[in-house]
């Protein structure tokens, strides 16, 4: 071996820890987002879901996957991120696993935001019918997707001794198409929140329960709406950092999603009619019909 080729090895075992320290660091900050907002909102959640006096309905249940999913798939992260003398055979196992849970909490964070949507347009059978086709045509493909890029992901051998990670070598860059598609499907629920609440506030109405279905709701889509397309852009600059915003992406998105449904609850504990409200935009019709989250 020359002495250049020698060079060219060690910078690119160089380039290889750097990248790999800060997948790992990004990781491990996903991890202290996921545990705070956990504490903080901790009280609610035993308040509000599991002791709702609606009891356990659908959104519960999407509520405590999105809750806890996250876990499992950042611990396995940061597993294969800081543990040494990983074998091959380990290393492919754990990526599939955390790439799988990864999609699992994507999507259930993407049906409540969905589900959101579709109640504060008062359960349109028409746009039911178009955010399902949509909805359909955009996380199909997703899972078709996370299964060529996983069975594309080769490993190689650990570049030295007490190399903590593993070793990617190859990977297809299929995955950029997964945040594309969530591009899109965010930008339709996006524009559809938009809309309805700029017809609630003309409309008039309870000022604190507009606050909480779509202001906030506006801003948290367009948050991962940005995030989303920020993903894009890393990955279509630096194809390497395929993975490096992932864990950020899947977190966010499931404390998101969460605080979508707290805050409902909350206020409809503490004032009963504005349950009612949320199925309405100020009309006659205001108390006909219950918003259920």
């Amino acid at each position: 071996m020359s002495l250049q080729e020698i060079e060219e090895h060690i910078i690119g075992i160089i380039q290889l820890v750097e990248y790999q320290r800060l997948e790992t660091c990004l990781g491990l900050s996903s991890a202290v987002i996921l545990v705070y907002d956990y504490i903080v909102t901790f009280d609610l959640e035993v308040s509000l879901i599991w002791s709702h006096h609606s009891g356990w309905t659908w959104t519960s249940i999407l509520f405590m996957f999105n809750r806890y999913l996250p876990f499992l798939s950042t611990a396995n992260s940061l597993w294969h991120g800081f543990t040494s003398g990983l074998t091959l055979d380990a290393c492919e196992q754990s990526f599939q696993v955390t790439g799988w849970l990864f999609l699992a909490t994507i999507t259930t964070a993407e049906i409540i935001l969905t589900i959101r949507t579709w109640a504060v347009w008062q359960r349109n059978r028409t746009l039911t019918i178009v955010v399902s086709i949509v909805f359909v045509a955009v996380w199909g493909p997703n899972i078709a997707i996370m299964w060529i890029f996983l069975k594309s992901m080769e490993f190689g051998p650990i570049p030295y001794p007490g190399y903590q990670g593993c070793n990617i070598v190859k990977s297809s860059q299929i995955m950029a198409v997964t945040w594309a598609l969530l591009v899109v499907y965010e930008t339709v629920i996006f524009i559809l929140m938009a809309c309805r609440g700029y017809i609630s506030y003309c409309n008039g109405g309870n000022s604190a329960l507009f606050n909480v279905v779509y202001r906030e709701g506006v801003v948290y889509y367009f948050y991962l709406f940005v995030l989303s397309l920020v993903n894009i852009i890393v990955i279509s600059s630096h194809p390497r950092y395929i993975f490096i915003l992932a864990s950020s992406e899947h977190a966010i998105h499931a404390i998101l999603a969460s605080r979508m449904i707290l805050p409902i609850r909350e206020l409809a504990s503490r004032d009963p009619f504005s349950s009612w409200e949320l199925s309405t935009t100020g009309s006659s019709e205001n108390y006909a019909r219950p918003y259920q989250v």
